[in-house]
């Protein structure tokens, strides 16, 4: 198994001598199999839809998140802070609810939290 190369600098990141520059900055990735996911800091413009996900092969963009359903949301959304592999691919809020999401959409599928 190659280890990984991955370096992030602000909007840049690169990934076995291949990058990727965002529109705003980085602040969390993931890597899962095939694929790697990218969290962008949210600047207050309101769109909350920063999580993308790139084939690790050549990082082509395979998907941007979708904006979950009102199940899961309600009436307020929130900036994701954090990804994780957490009974699958997760994007969690600043409430603390973790977004189960289907890796080959980045549709929601499921969530659950563990603040309430």
């Amino acid at each position: 198994m190659r280890p990984l190369n991955v370096s992030i600098n602000n909007n840049i990141l690169t990934y076995n001598n291949t990058t990727i520059v965002m529109d705003k900055k980085i602040i969390d990735y993931v890597i899962i199999s095939e694929y790697v996911i990218l969290l962008e800091e949210y600047t207050g413009d309101g769109d909350y839809n920063l999580v993308h996900c790139f084939d690790a092969r050549n990082l082509n963009k395979l998907w941007k998140i979708k904006t979950p359903e009102r199940r899961f949301i309600g009436e307020t959304r929130y900036p994701y802070v954090g990804l994780g592999i957490t009974r699958g691919l997760t994007v969690v809020d600043m409430l603390g609810r973790f977004f189960i999401l289907d890796i080959t959409t980045g549709e929601t599928i499921d969530m659950f939290c563990r603040r309430f």
